[in-house]
């Protein structure tokens, strides 16, 4: 009988753990070609696409290189007294990427440490106005529906004999 009991148990706990992950989602940046060589594209806020970029907490950001010169992601503005407090990628070389995890609501400002003039944004909101569709869609949502109904029956099973 114990033994049924630890199985219903470990079950239901990776159900726990499994869902908060169903939902996280990783978002991109792309630093666009051409960032490095001239300051035109802050005028117009291409730097980075997106400049602004709302997520949900726990949700993560990718800011991908594309252009042929290095970068960086720093949190804090250029000229403030605090920055990379939150996050720092160091130097993102052309091609390669850096990932950070936001866990916190509220407005995180960054900028590149190589070229002052890149700035953007990411906000983090509890709730999103336009909701975000996992990218295992129904997928996810039919595994949990299924795990959850697996261990009803299983512990009903289980502790009928």
């Amino acid at each position: 009988m114990l033994q049924k009991f630890v199985i219903v148990i470990l079950l239901a706990s990776s159900i726990c753990v499994v869902m908060p992950l169903a939902f996280a989602d990783t978002r991109q940046v792309v630093i666009m070609p051409g960032t490095g060589t001239s300051n035109n594209c802050s005028y117009t806020e291409t730097c980075t696409n997106p400049s602004i970029l709302s997520i949900s907490p726990g949700d993560s950001v990718t800011w991908t290189n594309s252009d042929n010169v290095a970068h960086s992601v720093v949190s804090g503005l250029p000229y403030a007294t605090q920055t990379g407090t939150v996050f720092d990628s160091g130097i993102i070389p052309p091609g390669t990427t850096y990932s950070f995890t936001f866990q916190d609501v509220g407005t995180y400002k960054y900028f590149d440490r190589v070229d002052k003039w890149v700035v953007g944004e990411v906000i983090v909101v509890s709730t999103l106005p336009s909701p975000t569709v996992p990218e295992f869609g129904t997928l996810v949502g039919l595994t949990i529906v299924t795990s959850i109904i697996g261990v009803i029956v299983l512990t009903r099973t289980f502790m009928k004999s």
